[in-house]
């Protein structure tokens, strides 16, 4: 391959990157490319990619290095791993267990700038900058808004991350959606932690808390998908009117759908070998 090519795709990484800053779901973006155009060709060409990535990365400012091996990277690495150990494994477990090792280094990378967020939570009205552009009137809402960054961080990590895994499936194996399955088994630490907090014997509040967020909306992403087959089986034919109708009402009524999805893994499956 061309040096040209190599640069041109190092460019779409790299803008693919800084949109993924402002836009977080879209890190799929950068696995996606990397699975479907780079590594169709020898591992060389995938190499003096990802050489002139981190030196564009580097040379703009070296923290972003950083969160590039935090995220996109380390998501593609659990993609390649899972995809190699676990082809048997239903793809909603597969998603949530390659999810792990990403929310855990995005959570330490927040956790150590912790002090930061919190600094900035307490001193908003002093900084005049991020008054003039938002208002006075609002400062309170964003002061609000960073403190549940700061309580549910470890959550919002997981979030971002099973969302980009999510993404990264349907758009790779889009016609296997239907048939995707997760275990009932991920209720148990559930149902553990409300008992828990029933008894008044929580060890860390925090962390218990953030683990049924990341629970509840793992079967709120399953009743998503759960209504999407049933709108596919009363005859909806349009993909992209069972997408949005699934996503608006699993939005809308996230408990009605978690219920919804906590009860359909609870079916027997027979594991079927996807391909990617």
């Amino acid at each position: 391959m061309t040096i040209v090519s190599i640069l041109m795709s190092a460019a779409t990484i790299v803008m693919y990157f800084f949109l993924s800053l402002f836009l977080p779901f879209l890190t799929y973006l950068i696995p996606y490319y990397k699975i479907t155009k780079v590594n169709l060709y020898k591992k060389k060409y995938s190499l003096a990619i990802n050489i002139v990535v981190a030196l564009i990365l580097v040379f703009i400012n070296p923290g972003y290095l950083i969160i590039y091996l935090i995220f996109p990277y380390a998501m593609e690495f659990m993609f390649y791993l899972f995809n190699k150990i676990a082809k048997r494994m239903q793809v909603f477990n597969r998603i949530i267990l390659m999810s792990i090792v990403p929310t855990i280094l995005i959570s330490f990378y927040l956790y150590l700038n912790m002090d930061r967020i919190n600094y900035m939570a307490t001193n908003l009205h002093r900084m005049t900058d991020i008054v003039e552009k938002i208002g006075i009137e609002n400062i309170a809402i964003l002061q609000k808004s960073i403190a549940l960054v700061s309580n549910y961080y470890i959550f919002g990590a997981f979030f971002v991350v099973i969302v980009s895994y999510f993404f990264l499936f349907l758009n790779l194996i889009p016609s296997t959606y239907k048939i995707w399955k997760i275990s009932c088994y991920w209720l148990i630490p559930y149902m553990l932690i409300l008992w828990v907090h029933k008894y008044n014997i929580s060890s860390n509040l925090l962390i218990e808390n953030n683990i049924l967020e990341c629970i509840k909306w793992i079967y709120v992403l399953y009743g998503i998908k759960v209504i999407y087959s049933l709108l596919d089986r009363i005859g909806v034919k349009a993909n992209i009117i069972k997408h949005a109708a699934s996503m608006i009402i699993g939005l809308s009524y996230p408990p009605f759908v978690f219920i919804i999805g906590a009860l359909v893994s609870f079916e027997f499956i027979e594991v079927k070998e996807i391909k990617i």
